[in-house]
């Protein structure tokens, strides 16, 4: 356990926000990163083909925890495809995927002439990039909302359309705890998901830095919101949250529209616009 353990999301957020290299430090004392860095670099000049970064599993894994493909050194299949072809065709793996990680993995290692490790500049960018994901993983064993925070903070500035939001899992789901929508979402199709969030996502505001920064306070917030809902005492029929969760399920299940009055019936799919009182605080869900 490290040291944002037991720390609530807000308070976790802003430590992190203030003293970043000091909490990284300290996870940093407690891994194996020292190790593995020291073994990459000794081992960088060596990686001068695809096929040889594959045959070196710890060099492997250390790849792909510093290019966002951590946990998939075991899929080689995958990561050669994305390390031989060209990321920016229409027709490659990495684009038919079209998530951040992926695109990130493979612009980083799709160009073998010169091999990617064969200057100071390339290890130490690759060495960089471990020792921002390795602490982000870290942070997560403690904290997934932080953890979340922190990669979407990473990945989201420059997005352009909802579907590069939509097509990473951790992006996705901070834009749906910022927006208060409950887990149900994921039962709808995909084309009902997309209509349910493009009136309320503003792509702009990840356009800069400030923008992101903006929208992941918002998610962290949120996450207080929800974490206080769940540990209300009392039946659940008191808390906001636990209220829209169980509406949004029924719309969900049933095809209905959720109105700010109740659940309606409609034979178009689902249609949310509600807002939920409750102590009196207002709970605006999906306004």
């Amino acid at each position: 356990m490290g040291v944002l353990s037991g720390i609530d999301d807000i308070t976790g957020w802003a430590l992190l926000q203030k003293n970043s290299a000091a909490i990284e430090k300290s996870y940093a004392a407690t891994s194996s990163s020292a190790s593995d860095i020291a073994y990459f670099k000794k081992i960088a000049p060596t990686l001068t083909t695809p096929e040889k970064l594959l045959g070196d599993y710890r060099a492997l894994t250390f790849v792909t925890t510093a290019f966002g493909m951590s946990g998939k050194q075991d899929q080689t299949a995958l990561l050669k495809k994305l390390m031989t072809q060209d990321p920016s065709s229409s027709s490659s793996l990495a684009q038919q995927l079209g998530t951040s990680s992926v695109l990130q993995f493979a612009n980083a290692l799709s160009n073998w002439s010169p091999p990617p490790f064969s200057t100071q500049a390339g290890i130490d960018k690759a060495v960089s990039g471990y020792q921002q994901n390795a602490f982000d993983t870290e942070v997560g064993q403690d904290n997934t909302v932080l953890q979340n925070a922190l990669y979407f903070s990473q990945n989201a500035k420059g997005a352009t359309t909802l579907y590069q939001l939509m097509a990473d899992p951790t992006l996705l789901s901070v834009v749906t705890g910022a927006l208060g929508i409950p887990s149900a979402f994921g039962n709808l199709s995909f084309t009902q998901q997309v209509s349910m969030l493009k009136p309320l996502v503003d792509m702009k505001q990840f356009s800069t830095a400030a923008g992101v920064a903006s929208f992941v306070n918002k998610y962290i917030a949120m996450s207080e919101v929800n974490d206080a809902n769940s540990g209300a005492t009392g039946s659940s029929s008191s808390s906001p949250g636990s209220t829209v969760a169980s509406l949004f399920s029924s719309a969900v299940a049933t095809g209905n529209t959720l109105n700010g009055s109740g659940v309606g019936s409609t034979s178009s799919g689902l249609t949310l616009s509600a807002s939920m009182f409750g102590n009196g605080s207002n709970l605006n869900f999906l306004a």
